[in-house]
């Protein structure tokens, strides 16, 4: 067998599932058959046009579960990987996971490697990936998630709240639910709710971490200002008729003065963040950064061990999290998760790649 399907972006909103080449395998990586991907808001804003490659068509899906098949003679993967074994990674611009096989040129932890390149989206990037091999008691369903809770760790490592602080976590999709979930079991808050428009992720959010889940109108009449220390914003890409009901400005004015507003979800459209309250009240706003020569990938690597001991020992339940599973045969279902995807009950989707 030489070529394999793949679900190809050809622009926004195009997609189409074809037949590719099966890659090579690099001579310092691995090739590897996919077994589940989890579908990320990350692909959806490609989808929809808020994020954009250099060029098309892409194969998107970086939330990766794989089957190692074959290994690079010069990859040094004693004690870490073999054939046979799953394999897990977390890229920064690196996607192909739609597709029945790809490679990986993999850091594991405790791994110090660097191949840096400039990105076209204005960071530095690593050609190399972190990765982790998923244990034999975790399923594929459950690893799945190892990459999303390495994404949310990298963020709340870098800037985590104090102990004691009053937490609000702004959307409640995936990202915000394990990040909540990590900060209420690890890091010690004197309280931690959240806010998002959609009420079946408030249930979901209550379930797994949140006190009170409000909704924005809630948020807005039930809280006053100068609430909460600590802000960690998950939103996507946000768009509302009245500015003073932008969630990020409410957010901003229910901090204290010189709280930390942690940005995380990540929109090449550019969004309104309230400039004169930072001043007024000197908010801290940070981030993870994605360039790799603040944040090298060989520290992901051990971020990403990290995230899958989280998950083995239930400190983010990933059974929780999942909500439906697409085969990935079936192709106009697919497209169809993708096109209803800000507007679904469910929580997390996972494509189902094996047979």
């Amino acid at each position: 067998m030489t070529t394999m399907k793949a679900m190809q972006l050809l622009g926004p909103r195009k997609t189409v599932l074809t037949e590719m080449p099966i890659p090579d395998t690099p001579v310092d990586g691995v090739l590897m058959k996919t077994r589940c991907v989890s579908i990320c808001s990350t692909d959806i804003s490609f989808f929809e046009g808020h994020l954009y490659p250099s060029q098309y068509p892409i194969v998107l899906g970086h939330e990766y579960l794989g089957e190692v098949v074959d290994i690079g003679p010069e990859l040094d993967a004693a004690g870490h990987v073999g054939i046979g074994d799953r394999v897990v990674y977390w890229g920064q611009t690196d996607f192909g996971g739609f597709a029945e096989y790809r490679t990986l040129r993999p850091i594991f932890g405790g791994q110090v490697k660097e191949d840096v390149f400039w990105a076209d989206r204005n960071f530095f990037d690593d050609q190399r990936a972190a990765a982790v091999k998923v244990p034999d008691g975790l399923s594929d369903l459950e690893a799945s998630f190892i990459e999303p809770t390495t994404g949310a760790l990298r963020s709340v490592l870098s800037n985590p709240p104090h102990v004691g602080d009053r937490v609000l976590i702004l959307g409640t999709g995936p990202i915000g639910i394990i990040a909540g979930s990590v900060i209420k079991r690890l890091l010690a808050p004197n309280s931690i709710v959240s806010v998002d428009a959609n009420a079946h992720r408030n249930r979901y959010a209550v379930e797994h971490f949140s006190q009170h889940a409000y909704l924005p109108e809630e948020l807005i009449a039930d809280v006053p200002d100068h609430s909460f220390d600590y802000v960690f914003d998950a939103l996507p890409t946000v768009k509302v008729d009245d500015e003073e009901k932008d969630p990020r400005r409410i957010a901003m004015r229910k901090l204290k003065p010189r709280g930390r507003y942690v940005l995380y979800g990540a929109s090449q459209e550019m969004q309104k963040f309230d400039t004169w309250l930072m001043l007024a009240k000197g908010i801290n706003v940070v981030s993870a950064p994605f360039d790799v020569t603040s944040f090298p990938m060989h520290k992901t690597a051990n971020v990403i061990e990290a995230a899958m001991n989280m998950l083995a020992t239930g400190i983010v339940d990933g059974k929780k999290l999942l909500s439906t599973v697409c085969r990935f045969e079936d192709f106009d279902d697919l497209v169809k998760i993708f096109e209803n995807y800000r507007f679904t009950p469910d929580l997390k989707t996972i494509v189902d790649f094996r047979r």
